[in-house]
């Protein structure tokens, strides 16, 4: 719909960005932000100087407990060394000049004991982040977040998002860790100032089916908490105090598609066929129990990922065997015999668990993540399997490894797994002895690597996130390379048709779990680069399963072919009739 102008005679503000979820979201916006800039400045009198201090260090105390507790569970699940951060921690509050200057804010200005903390380290923050010294500059994270949890604890909250009731959540960034505790029943929607298209927003939004627009520059000063927001993921727009007229007329888009959608619900029954009679195998991306229950009432063919990640951050520490167990046999049963693939713990990058990241790293997606954490500690890893294979004896569970870069790494898992099963016998423990184990296809290495993987795993699961994040070099959650982040460039489909030649060299099946699969104008090219199964979050199984059974088999191999042998991504844009990307646009644009 185009925009006119005319509707911002209310001083409506229309914003742009990259829409990443479909729809139209209306309500109060909820500003999910920095508590250091949220923090209000209260005047006291003289005679409450004393209980505000005492405030103060109160609040200090229960975060150094805390520290010391969650040092110890960061030593015992992923070594000495990586607990390390809370050490840093520590010594921040044990800092006499920042205690003192505290205090002493509180004493000569008069004013709360949040204020002071908040002004004190966004003070500490601006002089270590102005520093030449990387070492420096670096402690203003742990500086700014020793900050926020300090007030946290003096306002008694635990940074979640108290969502009063169903808003448009609007942020400058979202990571995993940010959304785990937000009641997603009443998210009606996201707006953020940075993410691309396969940001933890735009995965997220697309998972729960609600509109999302991200890499909005300067949202966060155009609007309030409270702000009548309209969400418009089709446009990519999102516009702040909209009057009546306007929001009649998304209100009646919105009833427009809300029938398209009923509609979809006839294919709930059918499957997933082309129309040549190619059957395709179509499963449900899930982080819980409940959305395993919804794959099933959508009849999806089983589960092609549980990201368990999601179930630690959920709980805010490592689960053991026998919770783990628990979570993932109702997951299976929840299928009623179809398969249900559980990847292993995916931390690191914007995903850890607990209150924090207790990892520093320049580089955390090419650094200490995923199966390298679980292979460096096997006690967390082995009890992960153990209950994986626990569940498959109630139901078809698999074990799926991400980030698998090298032979060696997959067979270091694979000896994991046989410990695993080992100990279950010494236990006397029912499991299943078969059970399958796959790895994602997720690193160019991988790729290229397949046919060998393959012949030492039992299938395959190509990500396609992180595929091309790698492939391209291309941050998948940064608005400023957001138009580089093609799942189409010729690369990325060549390293898929290698991935789906190798599997089938070694006789394995092979799935391809990332959000490409969830795209409508990619199914004919995944279906004629040879994937038979795709993996979606629900709310685009049957958006995908009419895609299926609208592609002509002979069509799609011409159309895939043609796809590899294009020279750049926007001659493969031409052939999908995608709107072509602008490489090399500059900031200002």
């Amino acid at each position: 719909m185009p925009h006119d102008p005319h509707d911002e005679s209310h001083a409506a503000r229309r914003v742009t960005g990259i829409p990443v979820s479909p729809g139209i979201a209306i309500g109060p916006a909820f500003i999910f932000g920095d508590i250091l800039d949220e923090v209000e400045t209260l005047a006291i009198e003289p005679s409450q100087v004393d209980a505000e201090i005492d405030r103060f260090v109160d609040a200090i105390g229960i975060v150094e407990n805390e520290l010391t507790r969650d040092a110890e569970r960061v030593s015992r699940e992923l070594g000495q060394d990586k607990a390390d951060v809370f050490l840093v921690h520590s010594m921040i509050l044990e800092d006499k000049m920042i205690l003192e200057s505290i205090q002493d804010r509180i004493r000569t200005g008069l004013v709360n004991a949040e204020a002071a903390v908040a002004d004190e380290m966004k003070r500490v923050v601006g002089v270590l982040a102005a520093s030449s010294d990387a070492y420096l500059r670096d402690r203003a994270y742990d500086v700014s977040d020793i900050g926020k949890r300090v007030i946290e604890r003096m306002l008694g909250v635990w940074a979640h998002c108290p969502l009063s009731q169903p808003m448009v959540v609007v942020a400058k960034e979202l990571r995993a860790s940010d959304t785990v505790s937000m009641d997603r029943g009443r998210i009606l929607g996201f707006v953020t100032e940075l993410g691309g298209k396969e940001s933890h927003a735009a995965i997220l939004s697309r998972s729960l089916g609600v509109p999302a627009v991200v890499g909005v520059r300067g949202v966060l000063e155009r609007v309030r908490t409270g702000d009548l927001v309209v969400v418009d993921g089709d446009e990519g727009a999102a516009i702040i105090d909209p009057p009546p007229a306007l929001v009649e007329r998304y209100r009646n888009r919105r009833e427009t598609d809300a029938r398209g959608n009923a509609a979809l619900t006839a294919l709930t029954d059918l499957p997933a066929v082309t129309t040549d009679g190619v059957r395709v195998g179509l499963m449900c991306n899930i982080g819980s129990v409940e959305e395993a229950r919804e794959a099933a009432a959508l009849n999806a063919d089983g589960v092609g990922l549980f990201r368990t990640e999601t179930v630690f951050m959920a709980a805010g520490e490592f689960l053991d065997e026998e919770e783990q167990y628990r979570v993932y046999r109702a997951a299976v049963e929840a299928m009623s015999g179809r398969p249900v693939t559980i990847r292993t713990l995916d931390v690191g990058g914007d995903k850890f668990v607990g209150p924090e990241n207790p990892l520093r790293e320049h580089n955390p997606n090419l650094g200490y993540r995923s199966t390298r954490v679980m292979l460096n500690r096997p006690e967390v890893f082995i009890a992960q399997m153990k209950a994986i294979l626990r569940a498959g004896a109630h139901g078809d569970a698999r074990v799926l490894w991400p980030m698998i870069c090298t032979l060696e790494e997959l067979r270091a898992a694979n000896g994991m797994l046989g410990r695993a099963k080992d100990l279950l016998r010494e236990e006397g423990v029912p499991f299943r002895e078969d059970t399958p184990a796959g790895v994602m296809i997720e690193i160019p290495s991988a790729a290229i690597m397949a046919d060998r993987l393959a012949a030492e795993c039992d299938f395959l699961s190509v990500g396609t996130n992180d595929l091309v994040q790698y492939t391209l070099a291309v941050d998948r959650g940064n608005p400023y390379v957001d138009y580089l982040f093609r799942p189409h460039d010729p690369a990325v489909l060549a390293l898929i048709e290698r991935a789906v030649e190798g599997a089938a060299s070694a006789g394995k099946p092979l799935a391809l779990c990332g959000e490409m699969g969830g795209e409508p104008v990619y199914v004919p090219l995944l279906l004629g680069l040879g994937v038979r199964e795709l993996s979606v979050a629900p709310t685009r199984l049957l958006l995908v399963k009419k895609a299926i059974r609208e592609t002509d088999g002979s069509r799609a191999r011409k159309l895939a072919t043609r796809a590899a042998a294009a020279d750049a991504a926007g001659e493969v844009e031409e052939l999908l009739g995608l709107p072509p990307s602008s490489v090399g646009r500059s900031e200002a644009e």
